[in-house]
């Protein structure tokens, strides 16, 4: 019998650890935007939507925020998802509603086109703790190839102004720390990227990734659980929560707020269906991560470059290759 039960335990699915919380939310507080991004899987030329588009409403982000300052444990709260941020009419009362709470942090990305000099310095007041921008190279024309609907000198304009007006001392209020994300294109000159913004940001991105072939199934044996499974928590602007932050069309639900909780939809059925099947290493019974490419063990390059005192960290993320 003893035997049977070793057998039996071989067998039965051990439970995953997950924190009480999760430590990132990625909150969409719209998924609207301004560009028509030709590598955009919303909002690309030839690609069909599948979700309505709307703004998060007023008491759906302050019960969001509020459950998440009731928590005994510090969140990081990302302001932006399928959209462009800057887009939200309450965008800043958002943001400073949450840094009225003492264990969030928040931040958000966006494309800068609409950073006017106004909210610039809205950036400023609300003591936002950090902000990113998608600024695809630093070449007019294959810049603006891409992001269909930009104009790169108003772009750097009104990111040099933000740097410009940002408080001196590090760390503190009015100093939101500030990365750049670049896709590296294939005609695009990393290297002319980095000498624009090199000791003026903290970090930047170069990712490769995004535009290789997607589509290919990752063998099991050059795979992990995913980690973020035990990190981040997905909401749509409709309160709508999903897997992942790549699940753009809502493939994978695990629930919806406020009827049920963030806490409960952490802990949730489908939720820990999902890391079960990470854990077993059955991901690929889960369309959404069959092809995914972030389960994989990826590379890092990272140097940090020094300019009149101010460091900048370039960060390389490799793509990922299967033999």
């Amino acid at each position: 019998m003893a035997f049977l039960n070793k057998i039996s335990d071989i067998f039965t699915p051990k439970p995953v650890e997950v924190p009480p919380y999760p430590s990132l939310i990625l909150m969409e507080v719209t998924n609207a935007c301004n560009l028509r991004c030709s590598m955009c899987f919303i909002y690309g030329e030839g690609v069909k939507r599948r979700r309505a588009t709307g703004f998060m409403k007023r008491e759906l982000w302050q019960q969001a925020i509020d459950e998440m300052g009731s928590w005994p444990a510090k969140v990081t709260l990302d302001l932006h998802g399928a959209g462009e941020p800057l887009l939200h009419p309450e965008l800043f009362e958002i943001i400073s509603y949450a840094k009225s709470k003492a264990n969030i942090s928040v931040g958000f990305l966006s494309n800068a086109t609409l950073l006017t000099r106004e909210k610039a310095d809205a950036v400023i007041e609300t003591g936002l703790d950090w902000i990113g921008f998608s600024v695809d190279g630093a070449q007019k024309e294959i810049f603006e190839s891409y992001r269909k609907g930009a104009v790169l000198e108003e772009v750097e304009a009104n990111i040099d102004y933000l740097l410009s007006i940002r408080k001196p001392g590090i760390g503190e209020p009015g100093r939101p720390t500030v990365y750049l994300n670049m896709v590296c294109h294939p005609e695009a000159d990393t290297g002319l990227f980095i000498d624009r913004w090199k000791g003026k940001v903290e970090t930047i991105l170069l990712s490769i990734k995004k535009i290789n072939d997607k589509g290919k199934n990752i063998p099991a044996k050059f795979s992990k659980p995913c980690f973020l499974l035990s990190q981040q928590l997905i909401m749509g602007w409709d309160g709508t929560t999903v897997l992942c932050c790549e699940d753009f069309c809502e493939e994978y639900v695990t629930g919806r707020f406020p009827e049920m909780s963030l806490s409960g939809i952490w802990h949730g059925a489908r939720f820990d269906k999902a890391r079960q099947h990470h854990h077993k290493g059955t991901f690929d019974k889960i369309d959404l991560c069959r092809y995914c490419d972030s389960v994989v063990f990826h590379q890092y390059a990272e140097k940090v470059i020094e300019v009149n005192g101010r460091k900048t960290l370039v960060r390389t993320e490799l793509a990922s290759k299967q033999e």
